[in-house]
């Protein structure tokens, strides 16, 4: 991960260092650099919007998937207890 990372600045820090040296007026060369920022900052907020797209839905899937495993666990609970209820009622029963 570090690796792309230092990738992808080194690529950014160059292709900027090459627009700013480059033999062109410097109204021109700004022109470029501010509309490649531009695209890369429009590029960054699609990326971000999907991943808390994604994230949303992971959220939503985990709470649904907790609720699930809770209620099932109740339900364990509840017949377990009533299973212990009726046999202790029985051995009550058969002690008489």
């Amino acid at each position: 991960m570090r690796t792309i990372r230092a990738f992808f600045w080194g690529t950014a820090i160059g292709a900027m260092l090459g627009l700013l040296f480059a033999p062109q007026r410097g109204d021109v060369t700004r022109s470029q650099v501010q509309e490649r920022l531009g695209a890369w900052q429009d590029q960054a907020q699609t990326q971000v919007s999907s991943i808390k797209s994604k994230t949303n839905q992971l959220i939503d899937q985990g709470r649904k998937t907790t609720k699930s495993v809770l209620r099932q666990a109740s339900d364990a609970t509840d017949t377990a207890s009533a299973s212990m209820q009726d046999a202790v009622s029985r051995t009550g029963t058969m002690a008489e």
